[in-house]
């Protein structure tokens, strides 16, 4: 879907730099757009959309923070495991020298 949509728009775009009168069309192009993205109802669809993905970033976040600790953790045990240590190189001051 992403793909026929960026070609739609690549289309849309040589079309409009392609004509002679390319400027003109851009503009009236770009000020209907303007006048969509302005309209009362595609804001609130936008707002709404907005709070929805902020409420669903707050319900799965506890989840995803679970999910990438055990990855970190577990990223972890294999380097150690596989450097045949036990984790506590690298802990001094920081300071390679």
């Amino acid at each position: 879907m992403r793909t026929k949509a960026a070609f739609l728009i690549g289309g849309a775009i040589g079309y409009v730099l392609g004509t002679r009168a390319g400027r003109e069309q851009f503009e009236k192009i770009r000020e209907q757009a303007q006048k969509v993205w302005e309209d009362p109802r595609v804001k609130s669809t936008v707002s709404d959309v907005e709070q929805r993905a902020s409420a669903l970033v707050k319900e799965k976040a506890p989840e995803i923070k679970e999910k990438v600790t055990g990855a970190v953790r577990q990223a972890t045990d294999t380097v150690r495991s596989r450097a045949g240590g036990d984790g506590d190189a690298g802990s001094g001051t920081g300071s390679d020298s």
